[in-house]
């Protein structure tokens, strides 16, 4: 009753076509996906988006030896400290213990002011901002405002 050709078993053409254009699609969309993927901050990134956080508190004293400074004075000498120390500071801990935390000459700490009064060492103010700059979310990831 039914003819069967058993022997031809090719596929259709237009099957094979847009199986290929759905493999085209997928392999297209993960190579999209995984080029706005963005690697983690470099230790040299992470130094600078310290310093760039401390300019940008305007609200905050900075104080080294018992005087306050402002955001700007303290980020600028944070880069002069960082630019002398070289090639010895290679990551970020390095430079918040022996940079951006004490005085070089007499070991006096630094020292953070809030508007409150409240006051923090430069450490633990490094620390807390660091946690801040390393669990931000990448570019693209941030939700529409």
């Amino acid at each position: 009753m039914f003819s069967s050709n058993r022997g031809s078993h090719r596929p259709n053409r237009r099957a094979v076509g847009a199986f290929v254009a759905f493999l085209t699609a997928l392999i297209l969309q993960t190579a999209a996906a995984s080029a706005t993927t963005v690697a983690p901050l470099s230790d040299a990134e992470k130094i600078d988006a310290l310093i760039r956080a401390v300019e940008a508190r305007k609200e905050l004293q900075f104080i080294r030896l018992d005087v306050a400074h402002s955001a700007g004075e303290a980020a600028g000498l944070l880069r002069i400290k960082l630019a002398f120390a070289g090639s010895r500071v290679k990551t970020v801990d390095e430079f918040i213990d022996y940079v951006a935390t004490a005085s070089s000459t007499t070991g006096k700490p630094y020292f953070v002011r809030y508007p409150d009064g409240r006051q923090v060492t430069s450490a633990e103010f490094l620390r807390e901002e660091l946690k801040r700059i390393e669990s931000a979310p990448v570019a693209g990831d941030a939700p529409d405002r």
